[in-house]
């Protein structure tokens, strides 16, 4: 069995005339752990189509070893709603229960005696298969899978339309690890998992023997599980493969921006001295007059000499310059980059949100009971627990969009709340981005675009006019952001907000709220942004919240 699983090479791809892909080459071996970064909307999943057969491009090769079985968990799993989650995952398992009947025709076929050599040929290599899918260690590694995503809890003749849109993903997740392909393409993994099961997941797939090609941003998880990031720029369409996890391409990224930077000063003053040395040559050196007599016919010839020689050196430099011109490099330091320009209104009070005995149960389940807590101007906190503990319910609570069992929300009347929800399902998918905006609050169309492209949003200016409907997850977040930017809210609520973003908006997005002067509550699973942004820890357990 070849160790090489895939081999992209000149990869092409168009969506009409505009290009998403120019001659992209990539190889996965098995073991091979390898993480597609790039902004929201350069192409990392119409490349994880293409791959899989989804799409196909305009020109290029995608090779995959024969006989090898390609697996895909895109960011929202799509289930027929009909089945339950036993059905679900027996019918995502077809092609082992087909493996295991076969092996039990065979084991009957050479019982009875029947065309035992051929028989015993195809029971062993189909057994080989059986043991590389992992079909012995099916029951074994069901339960620890189950457990580890915090799926044992679930009833398997539960309808699959009845889970929750986590659960649809952990358990489509799931089924694709039991399924154990060759290779397994990954979709933004983590974003339906908690702390525990982030860990896990961790763990299993650092053993995992065969390729594995994921698309995240949750820089913690990369770190521990990469062995090579693939960077593909919205500049060039082109991909770049950096060995080793996210420190080591942070440091090669910043290595090749610095040699980036060089190489531009270097043509700058290169040019500058051509121009110098053309100018100093061009009046430093007049053609000598012919003189009248011979005695000074040998000076003249020296100094023809010396004419010709500077003629040349000024064409010289002349073609030098012209050449550097024709291919100017671009200053690295005005490229196109992402900031979030917060300009809250103005947070008088200085504890903007107090909770006082908060409660809330659903039937007979209290969720939440009795919490207490003030956030404070200037506070960033970070609201961690366990999936289905109440985290969104807590900031649903505060905004409003629910009612207590008992308890109180109080806000202070400087507080404006801006509200970042998970998906943005709160937006009407009929508006356009610039009408969203206006109804938020109203400013020219010319304002509202700038806004969005500097926010992230928008490298192609004809989205703005795209309805909301037409908007990935990742341009989704981004929207929300950029409403939050307009709305001049003070008090943030965000739910997990580090979800779908791509890395370029991560750090902008942690840049603008360390700078940020009111306060912000933000309900999340990211640890690096945890580490990097949050000033306290809010902590929901057994329905108390502990504030830190």
């Amino acid at each position: 069995m070849s160790e090489q699983v895939l081999s992209v090479s000149g990869l092409n791809k168009y969506y009409g005339a505009k290009l998403i892909l120019d001659e992209v080459n990539l190889s996965l071996n098995r073991g091979e752990r390898a993480v597609l970064v790039g902004e929201n909307g350069v192409g990392k999943s119409t490349l994880a189509r293409l791959i899989l057969g989804i799409e196909s491009g305009e020109g290029g090769t995608i090779r995959l070893e024969p006989g090898s079985i390609v697996a895909y968990l895109p960011q929202e799993v799509q289930v027929n709603g009909r089945l339950t989650v036993g059905e679900y995952i027996a019918e995502s398992l077809g092609e082992l229960n087909a493996l295991q009947g076969r092996l039990r025709e065979l084991e009957t076929q050479m019982a009875e005696g029947k065309d035992v050599a051929a028989a015993l040929d195809e029971y062993g290599q189909l057994q080989t298969l059986f043991d590389l899918r992992g079909g012995y260690t099916l029951d074994a590694r069901r339960e620890q899978i189950f457990a580890g995503l915090d799926l044992d809890h679930v009833d398997e003749t539960r309808a699959v339309m009845s889970l929750s849109g986590g659960e649809k993903t952990r358990i489509g997740l799931a089924v694709l690890l039991l399924q154990a392909p060759d290779l397994l393409v990954l979709d933004e993994p983590t974003n339906h998992l908690d702390f525990a099961g982030l860990a896990w997941l961790e763990e299993y797939l650092l053993s995992y023997p065969h390729a594995l090609l994921m698309i995240t941003h949750d820089r913690r998880f990369i770190n521990r599980v990469a062995t090579k990031i693939l960077d593909l720029s919205a500049v060039t369409h082109s991909l770049t493969a950096y060995h080793g996890n996210y420190d080591d391409y942070l440091a090669a990224r910043e290595a090749q921006y610095q040699r980036d930077v060089d190489a531009y000063h270097g043509q700058v003053n290169r040019m500058k001295t051509l121009r110098a040395q053309m100018k100093r040559e061009a009046h430093g050196h007049r053609k000598p007059k012919r003189p009248d007599d011979g005695d000074k016919w040998i000076k003249f010839t020296a100094q023809q000499q010396v004419a010709r020689t500077v003629s040349k050196l000024v064409r010289s430099a002349r073609q030098e310059l012209e050449t550097l011109e024709a291919n100017r490099l671009e200053n690295p330091r005005h490229v196109w980059h992402i900031e979030f320009g917060f300009d809250p209104l103005p947070l008088t009070s200085m504890e903007p949100l107090q909770l006082k005995s908060l409660s809330v149960a659903f039937g007979e389940r209290p969720l939440i009971s009795g919490a207490d807590a003030v956030l404070r101007k200037g506070e960033r906190v970070a609201l961690v627990a366990p999936n289905g503990f109440g985290k969104t319910t807590l900031l649903r609570l505060i905004i409003g969009e629910l009612e207590a069992t008992s308890g109180m929300v109080k806000l202070m009347p400087s507080a404006k709340l801006g509200y970042l929800d998970q998906t943005g399902e709160s937006f009407d998918d009929s508006l356009n981005i610039v009408d969203l905006l206006s109804e938020i609050s109203y400013d020219t169309a010319d304002n509202i675009l700038t806004l969005l492209h500097r926010s992230g949003l928008f490298r192609d200016a004809h989205l703005a006019s795209k309805s909301i409907a037409d908007l990935s997850l990742g341009q989704r977040r981004k929207l929300g952001i950029a409403c939050l930017i307009h709305s001049r809210a003070n008090l943030l609520l965000l739910d997990e907000p580090t979800n779908h973003l791509d890395l370029m908006s991560l750090e902008a997005l942690e840049r603008a709220l360390l700078a940020f002067p009111g306060a912000i509550l933000a309900a999340t699973h990211d640890r690096w942004f945890i580490d990097k942004i949050a000033t306290s820890v809010w902590r929901l357990r057994d329905g108390k919240l502990v504030v830190n």
